[in-house]
């Protein structure tokens, strides 16, 4: 067996019994020793570590060197990351709680295992068939030469098939429709028509030269499902498809714009639906197309965006011909109902998990939380939290924050202290509520979807018509609300084993919760935070001095420091950048002083000595904080991607490490080496 091989098995097995001994309640996880844990932890971290890189020249690759090797890329997974595993934690034991058979709380719990069940249920999927779907589009202009040998292209009607099929089951065909906050008045919501998301991207991935091989592994895989799915239809017929298919899309992105980096209203203008019509005509006829979708008369103005993309889907529909617009809406269909293929494989229950988590996430979490919940983890949370707290709080009331004035630090003191970690929880009557009108039956996967999918699109439909509402963003992990001034901890962030255990070291526990902590308790305080106070309304208490200080000490955070904003030729530099630098290098220092500070509080430290390391690592317990925390943030990124919309990880671990004596020192690194330059900057 390889090495490589030899890696990525050592790390299923591991993966395997940290995610075993997670379940709740389990009899068996209960027995394992604490040798076993111990082992099992320091297997997985001796897995991602590069011991031949010097750890004083490029940290990160020598905590996290093997991972690209054992977690790749690829198109479909263009990214990689530690944290992920956080999620497929979360699905794995959603998929035993929806299949445990333990009992239900309400109306909702019933409805998502009954989703579950039937989605992994492959053989009625199978007896069933085409049938519900055939049901769903069965109006002139089906699918032509599957669905009727009768099919006339004289009769097909693309427009209106097209606007039933967005008004019924969500799908953007041709035609991209959402509705959106207005961009000028905050309390009314407005339609916008224009360019549909497209499976490629952006313009250039479907028509730059560069991009070809993308194009043909796009081509080539609707192929193969279109051949497994119709093999009565030969592989002529699929090939034919397929090419018509990304031919269509080639032209559509042709009204895509050149620069991904306009906003929207730069790329948007309204006008009235009648305007529409005139611009446009009977090839395009946007009055009649949002007329069906919405089943009423729309008089008031839409935004029309990228303003290019109408005035080329003319062209498109004027040049193509039917029966391929045809075949092209009908994959399309048979795309957004994931009947081509996907939930015929190995993960197929967690793949229904995550089906029920882009449609009910609010009611999944719910339910996980109600089964899930452990109190001990919320305890151990709260414990690192006061040690993170308290380490900031004497930072604030010492001399070392002398650059803050004394009331400025005062007023610090006090939104400390009324900073909360609050669990994410929802009212239960009310996401059951919100699903009483959709109806899911055991058994029955496709009716169940295209139920859900008709719900989907006539509630976002409904919302046109009402104020709009706050999104909630996905959260992973904690997150600092200005306005509350709490730490919001989502219930997947508490999964035991993950980051922190019992038999684990003290030194993960405060790399990792500790150091997640403190990056949120300092947006409380850095550039946005001083704008809020310790109430969460909008008033600054920074004094002019303090806020001069701070300006001036965050430069250093940049100056001379270009190179480490550098990611694979691409200067990443931002005010962004520059703000999560400071907090990296701040929430590093506070959560390092937090455990030093617990480790000499120790009362029997020569006894606790042994359970401060781990076997096959060897390594210190303060070198196993600095192991923890690099871990944290391993991750790869395809070459495909060209945008990072944050700090790729390894600038982030490397910069804050670079800025901390103490890891200098721990490490033992040189004086003028990478990760201890000369000048360092501090600001927390």
């Amino acid at each position: 067996m390889g090495t490589r091989s030899h890696f990525q098995a050592l790390l299923a097995a591991c993966a395997l019994l940290l995610t075993f001994t997670a379940t709740r309640q389990s009899p068996l996880a209960q027995n394992y020793s604490s040798g076993i844990l111990r082992m099992a932890k320091a297997a997985q971290m001796r897995a991602y570590m590069d011991p031949e890189t010097d750890c004083c020249d490029d940290f990160y690759q020598f905590a996290c060197g093997r991972w690209q090797k054992l977690q790749r890329t690829s198109l479909k997974k263009p990214k990689t990351a530690y944290l992920d595993q956080l999620e497929d934690l979360y699905v794995r034991k959603c998929g035993d709680m929806l299949q445990s058979g333990r009992e239900m709380d309400n109306s909702a719990d019933r409805k998502l295992t009954y989703f579950f069940e039937s989605c992994r249920n492959d053989a009625d999927i199978q007896k069933i068939g085409f049938e519900p779907i055939w049901h769903v589009v069965d109006f002139r202009g089906g699918w032509p030469i599957i669905t009727s040998h009768s099919w006339y292209e004289y009769e097909y009607d693309w427009l209106k098939v097209v606007a039933e099929l967005r008004r019924r089951l969500g799908v953007d065909i041709l035609i991209g429709l959402e509705v959106v906050e207005d961009y000028e008045e905050a309390d009314m919501n407005r339609l916008k028509v224009g360019a549909p998301k497209l499976p490629l991207g952006t313009k250039e991935h479907y028509l730059e030269d560069r991009y070809d091989d993308e194009r043909d592994e796009y081509r080539e895989n609707i192929e193969e499902k279109l051949y497994k799915y119709f093999p009565n239809m030969g592989e002529k017929w699929s090939t034919e498809v397929a090419k018509q298919v990304l031919d269509i899309e080639k032209n559509l992105a042709k009204g895509l714009p050149e620069y991904q980096k306009l906003t929207m209203p730069q790329m948007t203008r309204q006008r009235f639906v009648s305007e529409l019509k005139s611009a446009y005509g009977n090839y395009v006829d946007l009055n009649r197309y949002l007329t069906i979708v919405l089943n009423q008369t729309i008089y008031s103005k839409v935004y029309e965006t990228p303003d290019e993309y109408m005035p080329n889907l003319v062209e498109v529909v004027r040049d193509t011909p039917k029966l391929h617009i045809a075949n092209y809406t009908m994959w399309r269909v048979l795309e957004h109902l994931d009947f081509a293929g996907e939930i015929n494989h190995a993960d197929n229950d967690m793949w229904c998990v995550r089906k029920i988590i882009s449609y009910f996430p609010a009611q999944l979490q719910s339910m996980f939380n109600r089964n899930f919940n452990s109190v001990i983890m919320v305890n151990e949370l709260q414990s690192t939290w006061a040690d993170i707290k308290r380490s900031f709080h004497d930072e604030l009331t010492s001399e070392q924050l002398a650059w803050i004035s004394e009331k400025t630090r005062q007023h610090g003191i006090q939104k400390l202290e009324k900073i909360r970690l609050k669990l994410i929880a929802y009212d239960d009557v009310e996401l059951a509520d919100q699903l009483s009108d959709i109806d899911i039956y055991p058994g029955q996967y496709y009716k169940n979807l295209i139920n859900i999918l008709e719900w989907q699109s006539k509630h976002k439909l409904q919302a046109l018509f009402s104020k709009p509402q706050p999104t909630q963003s996905e959260v992973r992990l904690p997150r600092y609300n200005h306005i509350s001034n709490n730490i919001e901890i989502p219930v997947t962030f508490l999964q035991s084993r993950f980051f922190w255990d019992a038999e684990y070291p003290h030194a993960l526990r405060y790399a990792t919760h500790g150091f997640l902590l403190a990056h949120e308790m300092l947006r409380a305080f850095d550039a946005s935070g001083r704008r809020y106070d310790q109430n969460g309304y909008q008033r600054s208490w920074w004094d002019a001095s303090s806020t001069e200080a701070y300006d001036e000490r965050a430069k250093c955070f940049v100056k001379n420091h270009y190179s480490k904003f550098n990611y694979r030729d691409h200067n990443l530099f931002s005010a962004q950048a520059e703000q999560e630098s400071i907090l990296d290098s701040g929430s590093l220092a506070i959560a390092q002083r937090a455990y030093q500070q617990w480790w000499e509080n120790v009362a029997d430290r020569e006894d606790l000595l042994s359970k401060e390391t781990l076997p096959l690592l060897y390594h210190t317990p303060q070198h196993l904080f600095y192991i923890g925390f690099a871990q944290l943030w391993c991750a790869d990124y395809h070459d495909s991607i060209e945008k990072f919309d944050e700090l790729p990880e390894p600038l982030r671990v490397n910069d804050a490490l670079a800025h901390s004596g103490e890891f200098a020192r721990e490490m033992k690194c040189k004086l003028g080496s990478r990760m201890h330059p000369e000048r360092k900057c501090v600001l927390f």
